[in-house]
Formats: structure tokens, sequence, C-alpha cells
């Protein structure tokens, strides 16, 4: 189901995963910029979930919050029974925290490295007997950006094609600098073609474990474009405006025991929508607070 009228509940990082963990807009759970946490006290989809006897795993970005034990907003606070996370994004070789451990280097590129860790936590809820919800946020694209090399020469047209020079972060000093446009998309679209062999690889596993029929999965963007990578079209701003170049992103559900065959909504739908979707499915009852 492709949905044509989906939009993050805020054109930045962290209000929107808070919208999507909570169900609520950021304006009524505090996190109003990036690198605002969640407040404790929010109930997320993991707590519902765990409720309806699912194991519920975190891995990749989280971004609301520190994931390091005793926190009270690490994904273990917020639910989830496991999680290989980080605080903000990351690139190659990604420093994570199982669990709220020390920070760990994994070696890879890291949407790979996170598939990774996801399908072993799923295989685990299998052995177990357990439903799951698996929630993978992956640090790609995110600048200061950075490519392996077979992807990044399927793009090797575009520094002659784009000249103009952007500002981002490097990714040699982490100051900013700017660079030609053609060079950072480069690398961007890099980024997007290994996550989408990490999705696919997702994807293969659980056909071949017989859980694709019936597994709800759910694909979504974190905002719109940002700057240094938009191209002005065709929708008006980028990350961070409050346009629909900030906030429509691509909206997914793939779950054929319900959608047997491909199909397009314009129905206008957003990341807030997705925790009462979920509780409706699993029969858990809304939080009695307002969501919207």
């Amino acid at each position: 189901l492709r949905l044509d009228s989906f939009h993050a509940a805020h054109p930045n990082c962290s209000p929107k995963r808070a919208s999507f963990l909570t169900g609520r807009h950021p304006n009524r759970m505090g996190t109003f910029a990036p690198g605002w946490s969640m407040r404790p006290e929010e109930i997320t989809i993991a707590h519902l979930l765990g409720r309806a006897g699912y194991r519920c795993g975190h891995f990749g970005k989280w971004h609301v919050g520190t994931v390091k034990a005793g926190s009270p907003l690490n994904p273990g606070a917020m639910g989830f029974h496991e999680w290989v996370s980080h605080d903000n994004f990351f690139e190659m070789n990604p420093s994570l925290s199982r669990n709220g451990a020390p920070p760990q280097v994994i070696p890879g590129e890291s949407s790979a490295v996170v598939i990774a860790e996801a399908i072993r936590f799923i295989d685990d809820s299998q052995k177990a007997g357990k439903p799951f919800l698996t929630v993978v946020w992956f640090g790609s694209p995110h600048e200061p950006y950075s490519g392996l090399p077979g992807d990044l020469a399927l793009y090797d047209d575009l520094p002659a094609k784009y000249t103009k020079k952007v500002s981002l972060t490097s990714n040699e000093t982490g100051n900013p600098t700017t660079r030609p446009q053609g060079e950072v998309l480069r690398e961007r679209y890099a980024e997007i073609t290994a996550m989408d062999r990490a999705i696919g690889q997702l994807r293969n596993y659980l056909a071949a474990q017989g859980l694709k029929r019936n597994t709800l999965r759910v694909y979504c963007g974190d905002n719109g474009t940002s700057p240094e990578s938009a191209l002005g079209a065709p929708h008006r701003g980028a990350k961070g405006d409050v346009y629909e170049g900030g906030t429509l992103v691509p909206g997914l559900i793939e779950w054929p025991a319900r959608i047997p065959k491909p199909r397009r909504n314009a129905i206008q739908a957003s990341t807030s929508d997705l925790l009462p979707t979920l509780c409706a499915l699993v029969g858990q009852p809304l939080p009695r607070r307002a969501l919207r």
C-alpha cells in the first residue's frame, strides 16, 4: 500500500520520532526540536505491544533521549526489551550501545549492521515463540555522508551535473564546510543504495523464514530532504520547513495477508497515526491521554 500523502508529524528528526513512538503531536510531548528528549512519562508503541505479548526491539538511531543504562529515556525505559542503538546518527563502522552498555564499534556498513541485529532479534523471538515489534531506524542518509566504493561508483556522473557549493559537516574534521553539491549527492545516494539493500536483506529473511505473509512492515521517511541535498522540486522547502518539502515523506505498508495486491491511496496520514493503528490491530486500548 503506497500512501501518496503521508507526512512526518514534524519537519525535523527528534519530534517526528517521538510522534511515531507515542502517537502524539510533538507539541503535546515536549519534543520541540532535534536533540530534545521525550518526557519519561510518555507511553510508547513498545509499552503497548509489550502488554499484548510482543517482544520489542529497537535498532539504530534513537535521538529522543540517551541510550545508556540508567537513563529514564533509553529504549528499555520506553518499553523495548532489547536495543542496539545510538543517541544520534552514525556512519560506517557504527559505535552502538547494546542494551545500555558502553558503546562498541561494530565493523561494516551501518545499514547492514543494523539489519543484522534486527534479524538476530527476530530469530530469537521466533525461537521463544513470541510475536515481535522491531523498530529499525537507520543512520542513513544523513550528513556527513559516506559510501562503499561500489555504491559510490553508481553515481559518478553527479559531480559534473550539480556544481553549486552547499554547506554541510565535514566527515574528516566534524566542522562546517562547503562542497560541490554533486559530490554530496553522490555520497548521499550511495548511502540510500546501501540502505535499500539492507531492507532487501530483511525482506528476503522474512520470506525464507515463512514470515513474509503475516508480518506487517511499515516504511516511512524521517523528514524531507535536507537543504544541502534538496534540488528545489517538486515540493516547496526542505527539512526543517513546514512545507511539503519538509514533511511529505515516503509511506509504504507491506502485509500480504491483508494487502494481497499493490494499491495506492491519497488519504492524508502521518507518523502520529501509527500508534492508534497498531493498537487497533493488537486489541490494545489507546492511552488515556490526548494524542494529536
